[in-house]
């Protein structure tokens, strides 16, 4: 793949070639040969997320820097530090090796018989879903932020990451804080950058955490020094105050034509209204349902 792209860039920049790979050590050991691979990928996504979640019994934070204090067997594979350990010892630059920074939670609900709430309390199933995901178990960021109202924030030491309970419901996520602990992590390790999952899980409209837009992903940008240039003509999402909230009513998630300007189109995601920009130059064509340059 590497050999045709470079042929096909000739005169032009090359494409970079990239993966999104597996952090759980079970995956990595039966999918990957990883100096191998290595050679061929400009920079590899590890997805340091997803570690734990309400398919298991108890509680767990989906995205941990580092394994719980009290952890056995293969629990002590489930974090991000040993993922990122483990790419790098098996042959992968360091440069090369990005790390998974999460925008969203995943919840469980508390076993109401055993009373306990922290990490590792008994849990009867997920989470109740979240107003706009609608997922079981899975909260946005921004769905967060609604649950923190009327509840405190608690930190898990070992791990170096925080969670919330009100009544059985409990939820481990990312915040501001984690993300600096993170990042200078990252930093000491020498690796290669960060990613997020997902741009569109993190408070985009700014009205439910009180922090700006893009609170999270805007304080990640801060932390490693990035220039808000260097995305500048890339498509902007931001809140339609002209299109009624009900556009989106009865339609499934995906991008629809704004009859009012053809330079941009409405994304439609969990029911809300989203006016996204196309790039310059290009208009929404229906056909392919994308940002196209104009037909003669």
């Amino acid at each position: 793949i590497r050999e045709r792209m470079i042929i096909a860039a000739t005169g032009r920049p090359r494409l970079m070639l990239t993966a999104a790979v597996a952090a759980g050590k079970g995956t990595i050991d039966a999918g990957y040969e990883i100096a191998e691979i290595a050679k061929c990928l400009d920079f590899i996504n590890v997805m340091t997320y997803d570690f734990h979640g309400s398919w298991e019994s108890v509680t767990g934070h989906n995205s941990p820097l580092y394994r719980g204090s009290g952890y056995k067997g293969d629990n002590i594979y489930y974090n991000t530090d040993f993922a990122m350990r483990y790419w790098r010892d098996q042959g992968a630059p360091v440069e090369k090796l990005r790390m998974g920074f999460a925008t969203y939670g995943r919840t469980f609900r508390l076993s109401a018989l055993s009373g306990a709430s922290g990490a590792g309390a008994p849990a009867s199933g997920p989470g109740s879903a979240g107003k706009y995901t609608r997922e079981p178990g899975f909260w946005s960021y921004y769905e967060v932020c609604t649950f923190l109202q009327g509840t405190s924030v608690k930190w898990i030491d070992d791990k170096k990451v925080p969670y919330a309970t009100k009544g059985l419901e409990w939820v481990g996520f990312d915040n501001k804080e984690s993300f600096e602990t993170k990042v200078n992590y990252l930093k000491e390790n020498r690796f290669g950058g960060a990613f997020v999952w997902a741009l569109d899980l993190d408070d985009f409209t700014g009205q439910f955490c009180e922090q700006g837009k893009y609170p999270l992903i805007g304080h990640l940008s801060t932390l490693l020094n990035i220039a808000s240039t260097a995305v500048s003509h890339a498509t902007r999402p931001h809140v339609v105050p002209t299109v009624p909230s009900e556009f989106c009513v009865a339609k499934t998630d995906g991008a629809y034509v704004n009859p009012d300007d053809p330079t941009t189109f409405i994304q439609c995601s969990n029911g809300m209204p989203i006016k996204m920009d196309c790039s310059v130059g290009t208009v929404f064509t229906p056909d392919c349902l994308c940002c196209d340059w104009p037909k003669n």
